[in-house]
């Protein structure tokens, strides 16, 4: 009997400390969970915590921003979807690849992610990580094709639509879980691209087989583009539920299936980003029309996320971020009354806040974006910090946090601000400068308050040629949030230190460290 009851104690003694080894592995507040959640679109103002004049309720943002160190001064690496994504996953300028500034992936341009670059995925996944991708992709994914003579003609082509050469039957040669994700589910680019249908590791989950047309036909409309090639399960009120189900469930999957494993998953929403079409449920529930009924809606499922972290008992020790990929469209011009349905600036409501400009411009409405993290273990909840960081800043924020060094041909444009994460240290900047570039190929500067537009050059060979003709505006954002008045005249010196910096950027192919 007696050696039966030490056999039972000795095996509970044996669950304890399992049980305990696993608990530490997923509460050690150096290997916490990481969330990262990306709006599409969403511009700074919409979020009534950061906007006390938004005509847009967002209760689950407003609570996350409470529990949160809100970054004031946090900036997109792009005004635009792909070099804000590019950044945010590779902690480098996008400027620096073969789309140099202002370009942009086609439909089926094939991946943008060198092959033998690190992704944060990738710096996870290597840490022991579970990986996951919910949402957009929009870095490009290498279809197989039928007739491998056209690959050259499609990285180049921005209008490809040679469908038929696309076997959509087979995996993608190259997509996201090539680049550190175990697991991915979402589409390849905004909700209304090429192909309209869900990807999930690499392979369609249906074969697009309609055309816009025949999508409009069957389900009475079609919030597209009209030269769609579209799935027949894909549509626009199914699409933001399927993804934010999908965004719980690997969260759910992770913890319970793998508790001794700390996860990362990226939830790249498609909201807000045209085409703006809000469940029914959400219609009418905004004082902004229906862009603001789509924010509203995607901050029901940014709350639903995050409810699930507070359901499986893990939110203390779960780093979540959420930001945008870049600010809003100007919805007053431009686009399909079907896609938009209305105006956002009838109703009183600034998406950009205090900010000037859209997406794809220099101004700070194209790239200022609202930035939340929240990490209960380390973060004190709350505050407000004005130190000037970049998307590129994530991946070497991480990588200290983990304790992982990186060498120098990893995130060459992003530094660690894990120290104002902590409150040790919240300076101007952990940059000397910092580079915002225009749709249209131009460039800025910005060190501290200043910020220097510079007009003309659209390439790097054109900023390095002193025979471009280069005009500039300089402005003091310390003063003028709005970028009213230009400076340029009183600060010649300013000037040139802000140029040079440029130069060396380019020239070294590195910004970190200098």
């Amino acid at each position: 009997m007696r050696t039966l009851s030490m056999t039972l104690i000795c095996s509970l003694t044996l669950v304890l400390l399992s049980f305990s080894s696993e608990v530490s592995a997923t509460t050690n507040p150096r290997r916490p969970h990481v969330v990262i959640i990306l709006a599409d679109d969403m511009g700074l103002g919409d979020v009534t915590a950061l906007n006390k004049y938004s005509q847009i309720p967002t209760p689950n943002l407003d609570k996350l921003a409470r529990q949160s160190l809100s970054f004031t001064d946090a900036h997109a690496a792009g005004s635009y979807c792909v070099p804000s994504r590019y950044g945010l996953l590779t902690g480098r300028y996008m400027w620096r690849t073969r789309l140099g500034s202002g370009g942009n992936l086609a439909n089926f341009a094939g991946t943008l992610i060198e092959p033998d670059r690190k992704t944060i995925a990738n710096l996870l996944q290597n840490a022991g990580y579970y990986t996951g991708l919910i949402g957009k992709w929009h870095q490009g994914l290498d279809w197989k094709l039928r007739d491998e003579s056209e690959r050259e003609q499609i990285r180049v082509d921005l209008n490809y639509q040679n469908f038929n050469n696309i076997d959509f039957a087979s995996p993608a040669l190259k997509g996201p879980k090539d680049y550190g994700f175990t697991y991915s589910f979402g589409t390849a680019g905004s909700a209304e691209m090429n192909p309209a249908t869900f990807i999930e590791n690499n392979r369609v989950t249906v074969i697009p087989t309609l055309t816009s047309a025949q999508a409009k036909a069957k389900y009475g409309e079609w919030y597209g583009r009209d030269d769609n090639i579209v799935a027949e399960d894909y549509t626009m009120d199914r699409l933001v539920p399927t993804l934010s189900n999908k965004a719980c469930e690997f969260v759910e999957t992770a913890v319970r299936t793998k508790p001794d494993q700390p996860f990362f998953l990226y939830y790249a929403m498609t909201t807000p980003h045209n085409p703006i079409v809000p469940h029914r449920e959400f219609q009418g529930k905004s004082r902004a029309g229906t862009y603001g009924d789509f924010v509203f809606e995607l901050d029901y499922h940014v709350g639903k996320l995050l409810q699930k972290l507070d359901d499986l008992g893990i939110v203390d020790n779960t780093l979540v971020i959420f930001t945008s990929d870049n600010g809003p469209v100007n919805r007053t011009k431009g686009y399909s009354q079907r896609w938009v349905r209305g105006d956002t600036m009838i109703y009183d409501h600034d998406s950009n806040g205090p900010c000037a400009g859209w997406k794809g411009g220099l101004e700070e409405g194209g790239h200022r974006v609202p930035f939340l993290v929240r990490w209960p273990a380390v973060i004190k909840p709350g505050e407000q910090c004005s130190t000037t960081i970049v998307f590129n800043d994530v991946f070497p924020t991480l990588a200290e946090i983990l304790d992982i060094p990186l060498d120098d041909n990893i995130a060459e444009d992003g530094v660690s601000f894990y120290q104002a994460l902590k409150g040790e240290s919240r300076p101007v900047s952990f940059h000397k400068a910092i580079i915002h570039n225009h749709h249209n190929g131009t460039f800025a500067v910005r060190q501290g308050p200043y910020k220097l537009m510079v007009h003309g050059p659209k390439t790097i060979d054109e900023v390095l040629n002193e025979s471009v003709t280069a005009t500039y505006t300089l402005y003091d954002l310390g003063q003028d949030i709005e970028e009213t008045t230009d400076i340029s005249k009183q600060h010649p010196v300013q000037i040139s230190q802000m140029l040079i910096l440029l130069k060396q950027y380019m020239k070294t192919g590195r910004s970190k460290g200098s």
